[in-house]
């Protein structure tokens, strides 16, 4: 089983929707997909229609109607974004019964406030399609940008800034194979020196978003491209990609978005070259230098990019796209 883990990130999601294009292209279809906060919007939209629709999303996104968010309702009960508004944005076109139905695991991750529990809801385990969008727009839901939602006796929240990669839960669905887009590059750029403590605070800081970005990637025991035995790929923004661009990103432009887009994609394009000619012993230097130590020696996921994977011709595997148009 493929298991596709769509990472959050906020406005860096855009990120991970430019690399939803490059697994396309490269016929890499998932049969279950994980998604968490910024995540979850990618996989709502790509339901809708591919790809082409979680850009879509992002390049839409303005800080202008954000901030006017701020005058159309109470933040204060309802969080700094029109839950209503933006829920629509995220969901125009969604066919909540098929993805009810659809043969595909599709989760969500989700904090429930009352307890604490990290859980992967979706799909499999809600019994009717109101509890299946309130799941999914839960999985976003992320304090005090958008309000918590209550379902039963859970008051569920984007469970992303506390597991935000859960790749053990990946490990439990039964995945053979595993490619996690990830929208924060865990690894800080090698060419910093020491100077006095400002700079220090500086590269701390940028220590930290990066880890706490990627909870449950950042110390996972990957060994030659493998997690506990299973083939694993990692897509991830090169270092250049420092902390100031992060936080500048998160005040979304176009030009920003389409940068992140474009970057997504070319990032996911060489994850995925390295992934075709790296053998279980060997070591690419790119990989090394543009990923990260978690992403060394990437296993063989499938031969060639111009190889069908096997399961895909007898349609267990499907792209993203179309399970909720």
């Amino acid at each position: 089983m493929r298991v596709l883990i769509l990472g959050g990130g906020g406005t860096l999601g855009a990120f991970s929707a430019g690399a939803l294009r490059a697994l396309e292209d490269a016929g890499w279809h998932p049969d279950a997909c994980i998604a968490s906060s910024a995540g979850g919007i990618n996989l709502l939209r790509a339901l809708v229609g591919g790809p082409v629709e979680a850009e879509r999303f992002w390049s839409n996104l303005d800080w202008k109607w954000i901030v006017g968010d701020l005058f159309r309702h109470n933040p204060v009960s309802g969080g700094l974004l029109d839950p209503e508004r933006f829920r629509a944005r995220v969901e125009e076109g969604v066919d909540w019964q098929k993805v009810m139905d659809d043969p595909r695991q599709l989760g969500w991750l989700v904090v429930d406030l009352q307890t604490g529990r990290v859980s992967v809801r979706g799909n499999r385990t809600e019994q009717t399609i109101e509890a299946l969008r309130t799941v999914a727009h839960a999985s976003y839901a992320l304090p005090p940008l958008l309000a918590p939602l209550p379902l039963g006796e859970c008051l569920l929240a984007d469970g992303g800034l506390l597991r935000n990669a859960p790749l053990e839960f990946a490990l439990e669905m039964g995945a053979t194979e595993m490619v996690y887009l990830c929208n924060v590059q865990v690894t800080p750029h090698k060419d910093w020196k020491h100077a006095r403590i400002p700079a220090a605070l500086g590269r701390y800081l940028d220590i930290y978003i990066r880890r706490a970005s990627n909870i449950g990637f950042a110390d996972a025991p990957i060994v030659e491209g493998r997690y506990h035995g299973v083939p694993f790929l990692t897509i991830a923004p090169p270092h250049r990609l420092d902390l100031r661009d992060m936080l500048g990103s998160m005040i979304p432009t176009l030009d920003r978005m389409k940068r992140l887009i474009e970057l997504g994609e070319s990032s996911a394009r060489e994850a995925l070259r390295g992934a075709y000619r790296v053998g279980i012993h060997e070591r690419t230097s790119l990989l090394d230098q543009e990923l990260g130590p978690a992403s060394i020696g990437v296993r063989r996921i499938y031969g060639d990019p111009s190889t069908v994977h096997p399961s895909s011709a007898d349609g267990r595997g499907r792209a993203v796209r179309g399970a909720a148009r």
